[in-house]
């Protein structure tokens, strides 16, 4: 398969660096895509799709720093199975977003997803990448063009907000 992708960069002195990548980060494009897709054969073809996708323009990425490189990718993996998960017919595949849960209160998983649909786009975004993709300060930063620091404050500040709202609902 890595062939394929390779017969696809026309500028055949980046392949070996395609290689390395793809060898580097196969298995974290992996665990990314079974966090949405939950069933292996759809996880491999949505990281393969997204190899495809990355060869086609890995002239024009492959500058990026290797954080923003790494960031797009797993960014490119996490939307082509989010697509993948939409086309799959109802009841044939179960959508769980689980979260760890060591940084926020005892609650039941029914009360995490409620909070977490109330929050915006962005900060659930946020939470996927520290929580799900595990993701540190530094990559988050990369991700969204901000500093280490800055990334660190706002996935703070978005799990008290998130925390807050599920104390606030368990009270109700």
């Amino acid at each position: 398969m890595l062939s394929s992708y390779m017969a696809m960069i026309d500028d055949k002195s980046l392949c070996s660096e395609f290689e390395r990548f793809y060898y580097d980060n196969r298995s974290l494009a992996m665990r990314t895509a079974m966090s949405v897709l939950h069933t292996n054969a759809l996880a491999e073809e949505a990281v393969s799709e997204s190899f495809m996708k990355l060869a086609k323009c890995f002239q024009k990425v492959h500058n990026l720093g290797p954080h923003d490189l790494v960031s797009y990718f797993v960014i490119t993996v996490r939307n082509t199975s989010l697509n993948m998960l939409k086309k799959e017919p109802e009841g044939e595949l179960e959508y769980n977003d689980n979260m760890d849960h060591t940084e926020l209160p005892d609650a039941d998983e029914q009360l995490l997803r409620e909070c977490m649909a109330m929050l915006p786009e962005g900060d659930r975004e946020l939470l996927f990448m520290r929580y799900t993709l595990c993701l540190g300060s530094r990559e988050i930063g990369a991700a969204l063009g901000i500093s280490d620091e800055a990334a660190r404050k706002r996935v703070q500040y978005v799990r008290h907000k998130l925390k807050a709202l599920m104390e606030e609902k368990a009270n109700e």
